[in-house]
Parts: structure tokens; sequence; C-alpha cells
């Protein structure tokens, strides 16, 4: 077991415009976290992260898009069809 730690990172400060009543909640989230010893900073942080990362993804190819799995469905009751049978496997 190691005892030395890996530097973090260094952080930057980002902006982000939000409808008012969302401020508001993170606001009240942020006071509800602190006072239960919780760091909602380091849950936000996380969160955008992971949506960086999801969001390379789906750019570079890698995740389906949104209108896929709907295509990938009709496509599904298209064969079926074609076959006599319904969306839910009987025979039409």
């Amino acid at each position: 077991m190691g005892v030395l730690k890996r530097k973090e990172e260094r952080s930057a400060v980002i902006q982000v415009r939000v409808p008012a009543s969302v401020k508001g909640q993170l606001e009240e989230l942020r006071r509800a976290a602190d006072d239960a010893g919780f760091d909602l900073g380091a849950t936000i942080t996380e969160t955008i992260t992971r949506l960086v990362k999801q969001i390379h993804d789906e750019l570079d190819g890698n995740l389906p898009r949104a209108g896929d799995a709907k295509r990938a469905t009709a496509t599904v009751r298209l064969d079926r069809s074609e076959q006599g049978l319904s969306a839910n496997g009987r025979e039409a």
C-alpha cells in the first residue's frame, strides 16, 4: 500500500447560465448538503466531468444518438410486418 498520493488536477471556475429557479434550487441544495456534511460542489464537478466524456463519446460516434433507438424500433416493426406478423408477434 502506497503512502504517496497523486496531485489533483488544478481546477478552474466556469460560469453557466441556468434558469433562476434552478439557481435557487442549487443554493438550497448547497445549504442542505453543507448542513448534512456533504460537498455538493464535488458532486456537481463529478457530474459535469461524466457529461463532458459522454458528449465527447457521442460526437465521436461511440454512443447511439437519440433518434437511433426510434429508427431501430421502426425497423423491427417493418420487418415483422413484412413477415405477416403484427407488432406483438402474432400473425396479422
